[in-house]
């Protein structure tokens, strides 16, 4: 689906979505298609889910987000360093 699709059905929602159709351009994230796993009134509950969803699979690309956002804009961050993986 499209942002604009999931703001008319989540209205005024936090929603936990992953970026299925992505590009960087920029230095930002464009995401073309996303796929919503869940909607919430509060984001620390978002958050609390993308935590654990994001524990189990790292490689899934997923983002939480407010729909009163009209586009996403999702910068991309640079790491620098080295975990320590103890």
């Amino acid at each position: 689906m499209k942002w604009e699709e999931a703001r008319n059905i989540y209205i005024n929602k936090w929603i936990l979505f992953e970026a299925i159709q992505v590009h960087s351009e920029n230095g930002k994230r464009i995401v073309e298609e996303i796929s919503v796993i869940n909607a919430y009134d509060i984001g620390k509950e978002a958050l609390k889910e993308y935590a654990a969803i994001h524990k189990k699979d790292k490689s899934r690309e997923m983002y939480v987000y407010h729909t009163k956002n009209q586009r996403l804009s999702i910068e991309e961050r640079t790491w620098i360093g080295v975990r320590n993986n103890d």
